[in-house]
């Protein structure tokens, strides 16, 4: 971690203890021992198709992070990646930014997904950004459920029938 930097401690209800803090490009490791832990269905629900390497794009986002447009958040198990949650605005003084949740199925159900949202709500907020927005498979309900629940306003892709938009917003 690095001066000043934040780090969140989580305990499940079964005793297990988790870190929320800031992503790192030395994680790059631990996420690629991450993603080997997911289920094809997981990674087809974040990523829109299977595969079991780590997408060399996320690779390439994670090598270079740009704190001006880019916001990541993981949950640490001891150094492994349980989570992830990110933003990423196309430009700097944007308005808006792409986000982006994933949790292994080893903590989901916990809470840790909505945690992790909040996370990127308040970094979207903190930057004066007017909304998070993502793309979210119409079959992945446990996503849907929780962004109704965070307040999101969700309509069909116009391209793509298996996909809804899910726009949310900060608080002021």
């Amino acid at each position: 971690m690095t001066p000043g930097e934040f780090a969140e401690s989580i305990r499940l209800e079964d005793g297990r203890n988790f870190v929320l803090r800031p992503l790192h490009p030395d994680d790059l490791e631990a996420l690629r021992r991450a993603f080997l832990r997911l289920t094809p269905e997981e990674i087809e629900y974040r990523f829109f198709y299977r595969s079991r390497e780590l997408p060399a794009s996320v690779q390439a986002q994670v090598r270079g992070l740009d704190p001006t447009r880019d916001a990541a958040f993981v949950v640490d198990d001891a150094g492994e990646i349980r989570a992830v949650a990110d933003l990423h605005m196309a430009t700097a003084d944007g308005r808006t930014a792409e986000f982006g949740l994933i949790v292994g199925k080893a903590i989901s159900g916990h809470g840790i997904g909505k945690r992790l949202m909040l996370k990127l709500l308040d970094e979207a907020g903190r930057r004066g950004l007017a909304a998070l927005q993502g793309s979210v498979r119409a079959d992945n309900g446990r996503m849907l459920d929780l962004c109704r629940e965070l307040g999101a306003t969700i309509s069909p892709d116009p391209d793509d029938a298996g996909v809804l938009c899910v726009r949310l917003a900060p608080a002021p």
